[in-house]
């Protein structure tokens, strides 16, 4: 077993471990019989770490850590200023990592990770694409199914693409959202009879450039090439069923999810969140926004020990009065003229405020919006994600919820696919280039797909896409 001190390198390549580390270093975690993995959620506000031990079909949490950010580390779409990120993420790392000592009876420091890839550096959408079937009698063959699921990919990119002027480009996620014959909405359409097949597929895409700087954030700090999880790809797992709006309120920005049957239908960024409503309490009661911040989080775990002024409930209220507006606003350009589901999930550290979920349960949503009924609001926790042990004794509350997810995923990939140590994207890596409006695909790393379809829209990711993308 190494034995290796973690601290911050210069971002040269390559990135070589010190042989000699200090005396009283951490364990590096073997590969043994227990599997080990250091999970990273950037956030917008906070970093969270986890050191996780993956059991089978469980992820145990050994250890965990927060770090708030300095300033905002994303601009136009990257990762900006890579060293003070790295430098965050070591910290929250370390307390991670210093916990298991405790809770695990000695000190872990996987080398293995997941780092999630937030949503602000994603654009995604799901594209549907229906055909009329010359003879409904005959039953769906896989040729056909592979040219319909080449169609819409073909369709999907061509939009996509055009969200970007220039710059390579990565898809990091593409999965089958649904398939339906005559409306009946079918795992596996081979063999199946009928008039109308339609597919929907979600794709996202991501500056490579962004991608790149997570990789170096985890060179800095010593890992090995990550798995990069966008983590718009962990909401819609964890919301698989019904059809679900999901609004995971961050430290500067609010992210909408639109999820159905495990998959993401479509997704917008609200540019407000937990902090924008500090900056409005600090400017109404003159107070720096650090003590604002306490305040409000005080406030928002009851440990305020007494009622809030009227004034400042007040200020509390007009802040999420003006949240909601634009969640409103953005829901409108969401829904695109359907009707949008009545299921309203809240998480993240914002949802912590009571005033903000009250105001939200509260709120006229029908007022504007094309809900068919009246939409149920409710709160989402950490404890809701199945096949989670927190050992910390510790919680992270609302917070803590994409970071715990991204455990829960590293568990399940390791399930699927077996010891995760190369760098990947999952479940999809396709890069993308466009020199001069012209695209390019090439491939870059594939999971592996449980059904049919979704194997043969890995086949098609993996070897077609120069073919029916050459004309674009």
């Amino acid at each position: 077993m190494e034995t290796i001190c973690r601290h911050i390198k210069p971002f040269d390549y390559p990135l070589e471990l010190s042989a000699h580390p200090p005396l009283g270093a951490g364990l590096r975690a073997s590969s043994g019989k227990s599997s080990f993995r250091s999970v990273i959620d950037l956030g917008t506000e906070y970093v969270k770490a986890l050191v996780v031990e993956v059991r089978e079909d469980r992820a145990v949490i050994i250890g965990q850590g927060v770090a708030r950010h300095k300033r905002s580390y994303l601009s136009n779409g990257a990762v900006s200023d890579l060293e003070a990120v790295t430098a965050t993420c070591d910290q929250a790392l370390r307390q991670a990592e210093d916990m298991t000592e405790e809770v695990y009876g000695r000190k872990v420091v996987p080398d293995r990770a997941v780092i999630g890839v937030p949503s602000p550096l994603v654009r995604g959408a799901a594209y549907t694409v229906r055909q009329k079937r010359s003879s409904p009698r005959r039953p769906v063959s896989q040729r056909e199914l592979t040219q319909l699921l080449q169609r819409v990919q073909r369709l999907a990119l061509q939009q996509l693409s055009q969200e970007f002027a220039s710059g390579e480009l990565a898809l990091v996620d593409s999965s089958i959202v649904e398939i339906a014959i005559d409306g009946h909405r079918v795992t596996d359409p081979l063999g199946f009879r009928g008039e109308n097949l339609a597919i929907t597929i979600f794709n996202a895409i991501a500056l490579r450039e962004s991608l790149d700087g997570l990789r170096r954030v985890a060179e800095g700090l010593e890992l090995e090439p990550p798995l990069l999880i966008p983590e718009t790809r962990v909401v819609a797992f964890f919301l698989k069923g019904r059809e679900v709006l999901g609004l995971d309120v961050g430290g500067r920005e609010t992210g909408i999810f639109w999820t159905g049957n495990g998959g993401l239908l479509a997704s917008r960024t609200v540019p407000l969140g937990g902090r924008a409503i500090s900056q409005h309490l600090a400017e109404g009661l003159y107070l720096p926004l650090h003590e604002a911040e306490a305040l409000k989080l005080s406030h928002g775990r009851h440990q305020t020990g007494e009622t809030l002024p009227s004034s400042v409930s007040e200020m509390l209220s007009g802040a999420v009065a003006t949240w909601l507006a634009e969640v409103e606003r953005q829901l409108m350009a969401l829904a695109g003229g359907r009707d949008l589901p009545h299921h309203i999930h809240l998480w993240g550290g914002g949802s912590e405020l009571p005033e903000l979920v009250e105001a939200a349960k509260a709120f006229p949503w029908m007022r504007e919006l094309p809900f068919a009924r009246c939409p149920e609001v409710e709160v989402l926790n950490p404890e809701r994600i199945p096949g989670l042990l927190d050992r910390t004794g510790l919680s992270l509350g609302r917070g803590g919820l994409t970071v715990m997810g991204l455990a829960r995923w590293a568990c399940v990939a390791e399930a699927q696919s077996g010891a995760i140590s190369r760098a990947q994207i999952a479940p999809a890596g396709l890069a993308v280039r466009q020199p001069g409006g012209g695209l390019q695909i090439r491939r870059e790393q594939n999971g592996d797909f449980p059904s049919l379809p979704d194997q043969l829209l890995a086949k098609i990711m993996r070897k077609e896409f120069d073919a029916f993308l050459g004309g674009i």
